[in-house]
């Protein structure tokens, strides 16, 4: 096999993996060449095609670039979010090794220094160019319910520690909202959001908030489906502790984003909904306090991310496409919000 993409940038990294071929493949012949480079807003990773030990697999070289502040999010070195993905990686494969449909890509090596990691490739399709196929919706309704199952296997790897502060939680959706206003919401609007959160603050179980491994990224682009159908979550470099309901709201709500899209029957979504917390839990349900007020964070910050552009490769949006998606974002969440007594629909200003 010939090389066949630059690895410019990555020469050093390769020069230190294949002197060290016996401790990552564990043969001292093993033949690593760059095949692929893939460009990503917040890393660039180099696929390599690794001959050992009588068989061949492929591996991901990632290098993490710099990411832009923004004024919402506290400073994180570069390297705290290689060495975070990199030690969650290693947790989470180990804890799934024996799982039957649940998995995690083996984490081969890190290189702090250089801002970097080395993990085997699981080979399967991201679940968002899934759901823009023709893959029946009999499949993809087991898939996110394996998808449950693994969010509930990956909060065991380790013992909850500590709580959830409901204070510090209001502040991180206020300093998002503040980003927001008045460029994009009315002060008015912000009130309403925050008095939302603090009705449903008031209504979550103390026993319900102890904290727990969150991936805090997963979205259908993060999840890989192989082709028996096994999941597989990538990109740890998130995570941390939160609640139980933090990873299966996030995807909750992008599920629902399917809904906007051209074609797409509106009934499917409730099914893939269900499923999921199905796979979960049987107990979990969006009706439940915690899971309202995650689905309520969840939407403040997408909306966010599309204001900074963080999302797409795109210009800053336009006040009028953020109000857009400030509505149907409320669309959705308000009337889970709305079950309760004494809760107010926020009112969207006109544009």
């Amino acid at each position: 096999m010939t090389i066949s993409c630059s690895t410019n940038g990555f020469d050093a990294l390769l020069q230190e993996i294949r002197s060290r071929r016996i401790e990552y493949f564990g043969d001292a012949a093993a033949v690593i060449t760059a095949v692929r480079r893939l460009e990503r807003p917040f890393s660039v990773l180099l696929r390599l095609h690794v001959e050992a030990n009588g068989g061949s697999f492929h591996a991901y070289l990632k290098v993490f670039k710099p990411r832009p502040a923004v004024p919402y999010e506290p400073h994180i070195e570069l390297h705290d979010f290689v060495e975070c993905e990199f030690g969650s990686a290693r947790r989470v494969h180990d804890a799934l090794r024996h799982r039957r449909a649940l998995l995690a890509p083996r984490p081969i090596a890190v290189f702090p220094e250089a801002c970097a990691m080395l993990t085997e490739e699981v080979e399967g399709q991201p679940l968002d160019r899934l759901l823009r196929s023709r893959v029946p919706p009999s499949n993809l309704i087991g898939i996110a319910a394996r998808i449950g199952a693994w969010v509930q296997a990956y909060q065991r790897i380790s013992p909850a520690v500590g709580a959830l502060s409901l204070e510090e939680q209001r502040v991180y959706i206020d300093d998002r909202l503040r980003f927001l206003t008045p460029r994009f919401l009315s002060n008015e609007e912000r009130a309403q959001v925050l008095g939302l959160f603090e009705t449903l603050a008031a209504k979550v179980d103390p026993a319900s908030t102890a904290l727990v491994p969150i991936h805090a990224d997963l979205c259908p682009s993060n999840i890989l489906v192989t082709p028996n159908a096994e999941v597989a979550v990538l990109d740890f470099a998130m995570a941390k502790e939160g609640t139980r309901y933090h990873d299966l709201s996030h995807l909750y709500l992008h599920f629902e984003f399917l809904r906007w899209r051209m074609g797409w029957r509106p009934t499917f979504v409730p099914a893939l909904q269900s499923a999921l917390l199905r796979g979960f839990d049987s107990d979990a349900a969006p009706q439940q306090p915690l899971f309202q007020l995650m689905l309520l964070q969840h939407a403040v910050c997408h909306v966010t991310l599309l204001a900074t552009a963080r999302m797409f490769a795109m210009p800053i949006p336009t006040r009028p496409v953020v109000r857009r998606r400030w509505r149907k974002c409320l669309d959705f969440v308000a009337p889970h919000l709305h079950e309760g007594p004494g809760v107010t629909r926020p009112v969207a200003a006109a544009s």
